[in-house]
């Protein structure tokens, strides 16, 4: 096995392995994170598949996976577009829209089901040209590969188009949209070549490392992203994640800065919004009547926090009145935390001590001793 061979490995486990972390990994947007490890874990699957391809042609395990890869293709971009629309919109998909999304995989499946239960031995001598594969694949393997290729741009073009209406007055989340997009549709047709290129006898069979090369920076692209992308839907300036990025500032005036400071705190004072713990910034944004950046804005310059920090030293606050008042422990630390707003104990330990100093049953018995 050679190095390059390695590296492609290598790029396989990163899937799996952060297809488990997002599987796993307790967040606000688990849907898309579900969705995105199916995604990642095809691509290794796909990655591995095409190494052991190069190293192993001749070997009858690998043989009988011969044209197996089409499938995790057709599902490429219904997960990547699925993925994308249920990070915006943070709602699940309907079971109408999976079943829309996944009659193409399903006609793929059932074009080669006949070719796919054949023994290894046919597969051999279709492959050397002894057998006609039309007698087994109902459309040819080109035209197929053809077609998955065109709806993988569509389904990157729908990702970008969809949804970029959600962030008409944000232009740092639509440009964020347009840069993923554009991303997943250069993947798509760098394949378009790659095939063109094949068929016209341009490249050989050989080189196929050129496109799984893509495949592995793509995973690692995606990796990266993967995770951050939660600041950058939480406030976080796009290009503190993309350095690279340029674009037009769209930030708020010192005097706006201030009116719209005396609204948010207004607002979190009047209806305790701290207390419900599935808050984003989104809904802040929404209350405020501005764009989920200008928003992060406000509370970043001036109150010097994250949307998260800001949130929770109100909880923290709660938190310390609910501990001084309940003097015959009436709640539990547990109660406490969520009727507080935080989803867990854990995570309210851990925000308590970071602004108090001290843990939630320490500050508890200190008080209960005074």
């Amino acid at each position: 096995m050679r190095i390059l061979e390695i590296i492609l490995v290598c790029f396989a486990f990163q899937a799996f392995v952060y297809a488990g972390f997002l599987l796993f990994k307790k967040s606000r947007v688990r849907k898309a994170n579900t969705i995105w490890a199916i995604f990642l874990f095809l691509f290794g699957l796909n990655i591995l598949y095409n190494v052991s391809f190069w190293l192993y042609g001749d070997n009858d395990t690998v043989s009988a996976l011969n044209m197996l890869y089409y499938v995790p293709f057709s599902l490429y971009g219904p997960l990547f577009y699925m993925y994308v629309k249920t990070l915006v919109s943070e709602k699940r998909p309907k079971a109408t829209e999976i079943l829309f999304h996944i009659t193409i995989p399903v006609l793929v499946l059932l074009n080669f089901i006949r070719y796919y239960t054949l023994s290894v031995e046919i597969k051999l001598m279709i492959e050397k040209g002894m057998v006609a594969p039309n007698n087994y694949i109902f459309i040819s393997a080109d035209n197929v590969f053809y077609f998955l290729i065109a709806s993988t741009i569509l389904y990157a073009l729908a990702s970008y188009f969809t949804n970029k209406n959600r962030y008409a007055d944000d232009k740092e989340m639509k440009l964020w949209l347009k840069l993923i997009s554009v991303g997943f549709g250069f993947f798509a047709i760098s394949w378009l070549f790659y095939f063109t290129l094949f068929q016209a006898g341009l490249i050989n069979q050989s080189q196929d490392y050129s496109i799984t090369i893509m495949m592995g920076v793509f995973i690692g692209l995606t990796s990266y992203f993967g995770f951050y992308h939660s600041g950058v839907f939480n406030g976080k300036a796009l290009k503190k994640i993309f350095p690279i990025i340029k674009y037009q500032k769209s930030g708020l005036s010192k005097s706006v800065l201030n009116d719209y400071k005396v609204k948010l705190l207004n607002l979190m004072e009047s209806k305790s919004l701290y207390l419900e713990s599935e808050l984003k910034l989104t809904d802040l944004a929404s209350m405020l009547n501005l764009s989920r950046h200008n928003t992060s804005q406000i509370i970043n310059e001036c109150f010097q926090m994250s949307f998260y920090e800001f949130i929770n030293k109100y909880r923290i606050e709660e938190a310390e009145r609910l501990l001084v008042d309940d003097k015959e422990h009436e709640m539990n630390i547990t109660d406490i935390a969520y009727q507080v707003g935080f989803n867990n104990r854990i995570s309210f330990y851990n925000a308590f001590k970071k602004n108090i100093g001290i843990t939630p049953t320490e500050f508890r018995n200190q008080n209960l001793a005074s």
